[in-house]
């Protein structure tokens, strides 16, 4: 008899609960700040298992839910955070199935309803098998990830206090269900954003001789900037710097006042986060005072890089290999330079960005990524035995 099979009873009695309640997020899908609805649900599911939760953290729509482990022993102070994210995307959901988005034009296209549908399965197991561990779980139920807001809302709410790590798990369609991918260090980029508009002088297009051209400067700035990275930065840091908006001019014979641009800077390294907006002022005032131009430049600072730390890394690897097989844990090789807001959780506590085997054919961010029903099982049974786990490690 395994010393698991309790476990695995528990989570198999919950599963249709779990599956059914993923469908019904996934058909009603809400933008980031205005998951009322989404909400809703997760504190009557809550209620109705009778665990202690608190709404509306932070003024938004997140949930803080807390489960007190009754038994008696070493650890009785240990405080683990579990996070999943509620939000959906402004995307027009392409899939055929029974549970396909009732709300035009929104969908889960990021799997935030398998990340909810997998934390209240988590909490509805760990409350019935509270007698089985010390210490105290708290379950982050957020919004707003997608417009980065959420998890610093939450975290300036007060929810990450006491806590002695976090933990959460993120689908991801490169993996097949009932595998996990762990990577110690890095994981995620930080992500800024930043703005600039080019004064110039417009004029006649047959007489550029009597103008000041920002549409020929932003054309400079946009070759220039990338200079940082292949020049001024150390070619194994890796670093993304985006023009990714350029806008000027009304007619095809007409030289604009003025150019904007915008986009984002992407890197794994503090020190070089830090040192981005002054490297960019540092260029953007050398080309316009060459070409005669003024420029407006703002720089505004996102979310930080995803860090996972190396102990909690080492316990889920631990409880993967014991529960799934030692196969069915995979080391990613590198991190990624897409950016998560779980990143301000992890200012305040060690913690880790768990990947989920979805084995979705579709990429995350489009019309036909399906988190599905598959990978549930396995993000349950994960978090409730690494919560155990971690409340009875010295």
């Amino acid at each position: 008899m395994s010393r698991f099979d309790q476990l695995h009873a528990h989570v198999a009695a919950i599963l249709p609960q779990i599956i059914a309640f993923r469908h019904d997020l996934h058909a009603h899908p809400e933008l980031s700040g205005s998951e009322e609805n989404t909400a809703r649900k997760v504190s009557e599911a809550l209620t109705q298992a009778g665990i202690a939760h608190e709404t509306r953290v932070g003024g938004m729509n997140g949930i803080v839910a807390t489960i007190q482990g009754t038994q008696s022993g070493s650890g009785a102070g240990k405080t683990l955070a579990l996070r999943g994210d509620m939000d959906a995307l402004p995307i027009l959901e392409e899939n055929d199935v029974p549970y396909k988005s009732k709300n035009h034009g929104v969908m889960h296209a990021c799997g935030h309803d398998g990340h909810t549908a997998n934390l209240l399965g988590t909490a509805l197991v760990l409350n019935a098998l509270k007698d089985s561990f010390s210490g105290t779980v708290k379950l982050f139920f957020q919004p707003a990830e997608e417009t980065v807001s959420g998890a610093e809302t939450m975290v300036r709410a007060g929810c990450m206090e006491g806590v002695d790590a976090v933990l959460m798990l993120h689908g991801w369609p490169d993996l097949p269900p009932g595998q996990l991918g762990l990577r110690v260090g890095p994981a995620m980029a930080s992500s800024d954003s930043w703005r600039l508009t080019i004064h110039g002088q417009g004029g006649h297009a047959a007489y550029p001789h009597k103008t000041v051209d920002p549409v020929y400067i932003g054309a400079q700035l946009v070759t220039a900037l990338q200079s940082l990275v292949s020049r001024e930065l150390n070619p194994t840091e890796p670093v993304v710097l985006t023009v990714a908006t350029f806008h000027a001019g009304t007619a095809r014979n007409i030289i604009a006042e003025k150019a904007e641009l915008a986009g984002t800077v992407r890197t794994l390294n503090k020190a070089i986060r830090d040192s981005m907006p002054e490297r960019m002022t540092r260029i953007i005032k050398g080309i316009c005072d060459t070409f005669r131009a003024t420029y407006d430049f703002t720089f505004t600072p996102g979310t930080p890089p995803v860090v996972n730390d190396a102990s909690v890394v080492a316990l889920v690897r631990e409880v993967g290999e014991e529960l799934f097989g030692a196969e069915n844990i995979v080391t990613l090789s590198e991190p990624t330079m897409g950016a998560e807001d779980f990143a301000f959780y992890l200012e305040h506590a060690p913690g880790a960005m768990i990947r989920l085997g979805t084995g979705c054919p579709y990429l995350l961010h489009t019309p036909k990524y399906d988190f599905g029903d598959a990978p549930l099982e396995t993000g349950v049974l994960l978090m409730v035995e690494t919560a155990r786990q971690f409340m009875h490690k010295e």
